[in-house]
């Protein structure tokens, strides 16, 4: 069973728009690419978990909690329109393509979380991450870093920019937002 989605992301390999398709993974819906194949969607179930039943995965999340302001930094139109579709129901996203728009937008305006990509043209992602951490208004927004880069020393790298996580792309929805979840919560002594 297709159904229409509002603004449906495009696939972030070949860029052709993607189609949703409901419950055809064991009841879980999907994004297709003609070409690419299928990337999951877990938007309900995760909304469901969140909630704690399984109503709450028609009626959205609960009306008391606000919805976390997430901001996604990613030079790649693909990726950013991807992930933004994928965390709509579980958070409020703003998007930006550039290190230095991320600065701007980060000072005027803090989002309670920052999601960074690494390779990016001009000011890379090591680099905004840790001119966010040096800014004062800034320096205690959580930053997740969302990188295709594999390396061994990337961890390290990220501790050391002043991110809290790494996440390896293609990244899943229901790991992105436990990450984003984890990240807002008060650290415990």
């Amino acid at each position: 069973m297709n159904i229409p989605v509002e603004n449906p992301p495009d696939c972030p390999y070949c860029r052709r728009p993607l189609r949703y398709v409901a419950n055809r993974w064991f009841g879980h819906n999907v994004f297709e690419c003609e070409q690419c194949g299928d990337f999951p969607d877990f938007r309900s179930a995760i909304t469901a978990a969140a909630a704690g039943s399984a109503e709450a995965s028609e009626a959205g999340p609960p009306k008391s909690v606000p919805l976390p302001r997430v901001l996604l930094v990613d030079d790649s139109d693909e990726q950013r329109n991807l992930y933004a579709a994928m965390l709509a129901p579980t958070a409020r996203v703003g998007t930006v393509s550039r290190g230095e728009e991320a600065l701007a937008l980060a000072c005027a305006d803090p989002p309670d979380v920052i999601v960074l990509d690494v390779m990016m043209p001009g000011m890379d992602g090591w680099e905004t991450c840790e001119r966010l951490k040096a800014n004062p208004i800034t320096s205690r927004i959580p930053i997740i870093m969302l990188t295709s880069l594999d390396g061994v020393d990337v961890p390290a790298r990220a501790r050391e920019a002043g991110a809290i996580a790494v996440l390896m792309k293609p990244c899943p929805i229901e790991r992105l937002v436990l990450t984003i979840d984890a990240a807002r919560r008060p650290l415990t002594p």
